[in-house]
């Protein structure tokens, strides 16, 4: 996968400068691949807790006046009726037959609705920058000494990975 993302970042930006914001368009798999890493990671799992105003009731379920609501994006972005092999890591469900990107409504790390993260735009955005941007300059792999990193994290507010190693390679 990262060698792919090397390939589409060499062919659309080049060696000579950074991706851009504007290149998002054409950096499909990259996208994709950072689409699946924010729906595997889950990293605010249970959302942010949500005061139920007034009673609803949610198909079988009765929600009273009061309530405290958590939104568990972790079910969502694991649910094998939404995913198909929702353990495995596949950027390529976030693109279309034609390798066009293809974002999904169930892919919500920042919430959904009224109450979205108000981050989220520029959220998006950054992690755009940071990841393309350390991608175009660098290999990532795993020092040959070292433990494979765990897919076990530590949950508290926000969903945290157990510590591990990587060796960052400057690329030609």
């Amino acid at each position: 996968i990262q060698h792919r993302i090397h390939q589409e970042i060499d062919l659309v930006v080049g060696r000579n400068r950074l991706p851009r914001l504007a290149d998002k368009t054409e950096l499909a798999f990259t996208s994709a691949t950072l689409l699946e890493v924010q729906r595997l990671a889950s990293i605010a799992p249970l959302g942010v807790p949500h005061f139920c105003g007034e009673g609803t009731t949610i198909g079988p379920y009765t929600i009273p006046k009061g309530s405290i609501v958590l939104p568990n994006l972790w079910a969502i972005h694991h649910d094998p009726d939404l995913w198909v092999n929702p353990d495995e890591f596949n950027p390529e469900r976030f693109l279309d037959e034609d390798g066009e990107l293809q974002e999904k409504e169930e892919l919500i790390p920042f919430s959904i609705g009224r109450r979205v993260c108000i981050g989220d735009n520029l959220a998006k955005m950054e992690l755009y920058i940071f990841f393309t941007h350390l991608l175009h300059q660098f290999t990532f792999k795993k020092p040959d000494d070292s433990p494979p990193p765990s897919l076990q994290g530590d949950s508290g507010l926000s969903y945290s990975p157990k510590p591990f190693l990587v060796e960052f390679v400057v690329r030609d």
